[in-house]
């Protein structure tokens, strides 16, 4: 996704600099051939910037993210992961909660 892409996901907003470290480090992880959750897994010990958190927020697969709503300290990247829940639950069970 281009830097401009980042700008706003999921109806949060990200300055442009957020937009760009996302951007930019989708391209790192690409250049890497990594999948975006094995570099979830090499960097989540690690103290990341909110561009970083936010491609982790929008790309990891679902299970892995769900942790960032209770870690992750930016409302931002918080609600990006809820959205992708709520897409999920409407994909897998039409909205209904199964307990």
């Amino acid at each position: 996704m281009a830097a401009i892409q980042w700008t706003n996901v999921r109806g949060q907003e990200f300055t442009g600099e957020e937009a760009r470290a996302a951007s930019d480090f989708e391209e790192i992880v690409g250049i890497h051939a990594l999948s975006p959750e094995q570099a979830y897994h090499m960097f989540k010990e690690d103290i990341l910037d909110v561009g970083k958190r936010l491609f982790f927020a929008e790309k990891i697969p679902i299970d892995d993210a769900t942790l960032m709503l209770f870690l992750d300290g930016d409302d931002r990247v918080r609600k990006v992961v809820e959205a992708r829940l709520e897409e999920h639950r409407m994909e897998e069970t039409g909205g209904i909660l199964i307990a």
